[in-house]
This record gives structure tokens, sequence and C-alpha cells, in this order.
């Protein structure tokens, strides 16, 4: 059995993380072995699908360290990890090339044979200097290079010698059902509402203060609309003090992490989604599988553009053109549709995208 080791910072509902698991249940688990190490301590939501499919969860040791002595003790404490879990293949999930480099050198050091880096974004929110340097560092070292799209294998390596490894779904599972939409709906009191919804981690990168901005507009313009936010985060409590001071508390809903975020799917009109940067987005993808309208910044790569229900806009236009905008495709009459087959020419089913990966593995 081929042991493949996944380097993650921890197992949460978030877009690389979705995309493992996505790739987890349907690979074949009687010839490989999927197990985890986390740089980070505590039960990720993913954990307990995690041990019930057979796979294992391992964490690194704790970091004291601060400045330049954090990556030499990084690097020693992964040397340990890695001696103590020995695998045939080392995959590295990143977005920053000091990482990538620092982590594949450790693993390659430690006689690990296939040892991969997979790009996950296109910038970074620290060390965007270290992250150019050690691009050509990364590129001196005998590694496997995937990206989730082209624009975040430009972002991290430095020649085109990277393969592109689409965020693939279970489109059988995800896909436009109207009963869902109905269902759906009425549970969540939603009926009567225009549903616009956000999925996504309460950080910098997901642009929630000018995401609020955006609704105070729309709303002021159409007030039966209704903002659902999904995740959790760092900023949450922030946010949720910008809602209250612009008296929105009434109209925003905070869902935190939801398992059924594919059901809540259908249930929306509108996916709101500016964010600062994105590598190619778990949720764009499943958005647009479920056939739902989707107004993103154009910060996003133009490859995540996979049917025409996504819409870009920038970040440079202010809160009441992206109003008017998202109230446009709200009352747009084009009905919703089954985008599986889209999908699947597309490259985004998991199951072939697992054949292809068993196949890269083992180095075929």
């Amino acid at each position: 059995m081929l042991k493949v080791l996944h380097f993650v910072s921890r197992m949460d509902r978030a877009g690389q993380e979705t995309f493992i698991m996505n790739l987890f249940r349907v690979i074949d688990r009687e010839k490989i072995q999927f197990s985890f190490l986390c740089s980070r301590r505590g039960e990720g939501d993913y954990d307990s699908e995690i041990r019930a499919l057979g796979g294992q969860i391992f964490y690194t040791s704790e970091i004291t360290a601060r400045g330049p002595a954090k990556q030499i003790q990084k690097f020693r404490v992964l040397k340990k990890a890695l001696r103590q879990h020995p695998c045939d293949v080392y995959h590295i999930h990143t977005h920053h090339a000091m990482d990538a480099f620092r982590d594949a050198l450790a693993a390659k050091s430690s006689g690990i044979p296939i040892v991969v880096v997979h790009s996950h974004n296109t910038s970074a929110l620290y060390h965007i200097g270290a992250h150019k340097v050690f691009r050509y560092l990364l590129a001196l070292l005998p590694i496997r290079r995937f990206a989730c799209s082209e624009a975040a294998g430009h972002w991290m390596f430095l020649r085109n010698n990277f393969r592109v490894i689409h965020n693939g779904l279970n489109l059988d599972d995800l896909y436009f059902q109207p009963e869902s939409r109905a269902r759906v709906r009425d549970e969540m009191g939603w009926n009567g509402q225009k549903i616009i919804g956000h999925v996504g981690r309460f950080n910098e990168q997901k642009n929630h203060r000018f995401l609020i901005n955006v609704f105070e507009k729309i709303h002021k313009m159409d007030q039966t609309t209704r903002l659902v936010l999904v995740g959790q985060g760092e900023l949450e409590s922030e946010i949720r003090s910008l809602v209250q001071e612009k008296g929105l508390e009434d109209e925003v809903d905070f869902l935190g992490v939801r398992s059924d975020v594919q059901i809540l799917y259908q249930g929306m009109d509108l996916l709101l989604f500016p964010s600062l940067f994105e590598g190619l987005s778990v949720v764009l993808v499943e958005a647009q599988a479920c056939d739902l309208p989707c107004l993103v910044s154009d910060t996003n790569s133009s490859e995540t553009a996979i049917t025409n229900r996504l819409t870009m806009l920038s970040l440079k236009e202010p809160p009441e053109i992206w109003a008017q905008k998202a109230l446009k495709l709200l009352y747009a009459s084009k009905p919703r549709e089954d985008n599986r087959e889209v999908l699947r020419k597309a490259g985004y089913d998991i199951r072939t995208l697992a054949v292809n990966l068993e196949k890269i593995y083992k180095g075929q």
C-alpha cells in the first residue's frame, strides 16, 4: 500500500482541506493510504470523518522560537515528525514559497522518495519579499509541482513545470435540485426573501468589510434581501460589530461552520465573493456546480469562470456599483439548471481526478 502524508495546518472546513476530503472519499483506499500531519493542534472539522475513513492524524511539536530561529526550529520539528511517520509520498499544501522550500527540503533530506508541493493560492498576507526569493531556491529541489490553477502555479513556481490539479467535486452529489431548494428555503425561513450568500473564513483575504458595505447598499435598494455568512475565523467578532454599527443585525445571519453548505447553495439566490486573492476557490466551483449566480472580484483567475454564472467585477469599483450589479443578477430571469456535464467536461469530476492522481503518486 502506498502511504501518502498530507501536510496541512489543520483539517478544518476550508478550500484546500475540502478538496483533500473530496479526494479521500473516492480514492482507492485499499491501494493508497492517506494520513495527515498538522502544524496546528486541536480537533479539525474533518477529523472524525478522516478517522472513519481509516486515516491517521499526527501533529508537529509546538514552535516556541521567534524571528529567524523560528524557521530553523520548524525545519527541525518537521524532520523529527517525518522520522516518526515515514511515508512514500509527502504532499505539502501551501501558498508561500518560503514555507514550501523549508518543508520540501526537510522531506528530501529525510529520504522521502516523492515530495509534492501543491500551490493553492495566488498571493499571501505575509513576507511577500521572502516568497519571491524562495521561489528561486524551490526551483532547485527535485520535487513534483502541483497547482489548483495556472495562476496559482505561476505564483509559486518560476517555470511552467507544474501540473494543474483541479479542485474536483463529486458531481453526482452537487448539482441544482429544485426540490432541495424548496426544502431548504422552507427550513431556513427564507421564503419571500432574496438570499445573498458568502462562504469563507473570516480573515483579511475574504474581504468581509467590503462585503458588508456592499450588502448595506443592496439592502437599501431592496428590503427583501438577506445576507447569509457561512464560516468562522479571527475577524468574526469585528465583522459582527460592523453589522451592528450599520443596523443590519436583523438582516445578516452568521451560520458558523456548516456541514450542509452544499444544500445551502440550493436555497441561495446569489453568491457574493469579493476576495482580495484566490488560487481557484472550491466555493466558487461548488456554487457553479449548483448553477448559482456568483458576483466575484476580478482578483480571481479567469480560470474560475467554468460556467456563464460567474460575473467578475473590480474591487476598485465602489460598493454602489457592486450593489447595482448584484441586484441585476438577483433579478435575472434565467432558470437554474443541472451543470454536471459542464463541470465534468471542464475536468472537475473528482473520481476522474482520483484515478489520475493515483497514477501520479505511483510515478506512472
